[in-house]
């Protein structure tokens, strides 16, 4: 995350969380049973506790309890926590809350310099603004072309950017590598002529689909070397290529292919 701490216990960040969280549940609170509902949704379905051993008969001792149980939480799994009280229905959180808390999180991820931000109830990696909106922009892109397949496998390279300690970079490549294959193969297949053998899925090159795209010849090798590259880090079996283990794939190049099959897939469906 971002701050290299993360959401570590008492960094700025962490802090910040929590602070957005009480202001928010607080502020409505006025029967004074918002921290007990919430405590004993989490209990349930997040933390998996008894919650017989809940101080559920106190409001305030059930604020506290959450506190202490979200303050030593690893990391990642404070985001996971997030993600819960926005997406389950069993989290006990009023759906104006859910609004609110969703209004000022991104803004405070920006401020404490967080390498991810909420999309859609998710947390996605950040690199920057540029990157982050390709990534959005490709699942808008396939979303609109109801494409479940691509939009499942460019969710899972976001997931493998942000696993931690360190991103998956191996896997990232592989689910954006099957994303632009998905992609691909729909538009070779919807500009195929009436009665014509529907095209084979192609990993690791779109010139089957480059007519149907309208890419232009002189960007189609750069395209294809860039994709191929992303293909040969991936691991994924490649033609020619003995398997084998494949070359060591670096995050720093991973985040960039991950982001250019991003451009890339909306680039495909732009037509």
């Amino acid at each position: 995350m971002g701050n290299s701490a993360g959401a570590s216990s008492g960094t700025p960040l962490r802090n910040s969380l929590w602070n957005l969280m009480f202001r928010v549940v607080s502020a409505t609170d006025y029967s004074r049973i918002a921290w007990t509902a919430i405590l004993r949704g989490a209990g349930l379905a997040f933390f998996k506790e008894p919650i017989d051993a809940l101080p559920l008969d106190d409001n305030d001792a059930s604020r506290l309890a959450l506190k202490d149980r979200f303050f030593a939480l690893p990391d990642r799994r404070v985001f996971d926590l997030f993600e819960f009280f926005l997406t389950d229905d069993n989290a006990g959180l009023k759906e104006m809350d859910r609004k609110l808390i969703r209004r000022g999180l991104n803004e405070l991820l920006e401020s404490e310099g967080a390498d991810v931000r909420l999309y859609r109830d998710r947390f996605r990696p950040y690199q920057d603004a540029m990157g982050f909106n390709e990534g959005v922009a490709a699942e808008e892109a396939v979303r609109l072309f109801d494409m479940e397949a691509a939009r499942r496998h460019l969710f899972s390279a976001q997931a493998y950017l942000a696993t931690h300690p360190e991103p998956d970079a191996r896997g990232a490549l592989r689910e954006a590598v099957l994303a632009v294959a998905a992609v691909a193969s729909e538009v070779a297949r919807r500009a195929a002529g009436e009665g014509e053998a529907p095209p084979l899925l192609v990993v690791g090159s779109v010139a089957h689909a480059a007519k149907a795209a309208g890419i232009p010849p002189g960007l189609l090798p750069g395209i294809e070397a860039l994709l191929r590259r992303a293909h040969v880090l991936s691991g994924l079996p490649m033609e020619g290529r003995p398997p084998g283990e494949p070359e060591p794939a670096d995050a720093r190049e991973a985040r960039l292919l991950a982001v250019f099959a991003s451009s890339l897939i909306v680039f495909l469906l732009d037509r």
